[in-house]
């Protein structure tokens, strides 16, 4: 599955101008990019894990790989995410049920999948990929 069709959906919902719909909204916006994000990782040969860790995974090594445009979008993503949290698990936050906040949500998702595709070459992943390896290094020296 593309996870540009997450932010499809996003977009559909955004006409329809509902409280669950601007949650759903704020939701399939963050899976978009933080999908679009995992399999550049992936493409990068960075093991993310399958299970609901790897969205911190994902954060650290975006957040730690050398790269200042990817450590910049790792923390935009970490602010998605924290909407993402809001509109599915704070159910009295009025603040994500408002269609401008949906609409953010959605803006900055299209830039960190933009943010993300420009890293997508080969030779952009290996740079991620020597960044990461710098990394762990340095957090588990040998």
């Amino acid at each position: 599955m593309d996870p540009i069709d997450f932010l499809s959906v996003a977009k559909d919902l955004l006409k329809k101008n509902k409280p669950i719909y601007c949650r759903t909204a704020i939701n399939r916006s963050y899976y978009a990019a933080y999908n679009v994000a995992v399999n550049l990782l992936e493409k990068s040969d960075v093991i993310i894990p399958k299970s609901g860790t790897g969205h911190g995974v994902v954060g650290k090594y975006l957040g730690n790989c050398g790269i200042k445009a990817l450590e910049e979008a790792q923390s935009k993503l970490s602010f998605l995410y924290s909407d993402r949290i809001k509109a599915d698990h704070r159910l009295t936050n009025k603040a994500v049920e408002k269609k401008d906040n949906a609409l953010k949500a959605v803006l900055n998702s299209e830039i960190l999948i933009k943010t993300f595709d420009r890293y997508n070459s080969k030779e952009k992943r290996k740079k991620i990929l020597e960044g990461i390896e710098i990394y762990n290094q340095k957090i588990s020296p040998t």
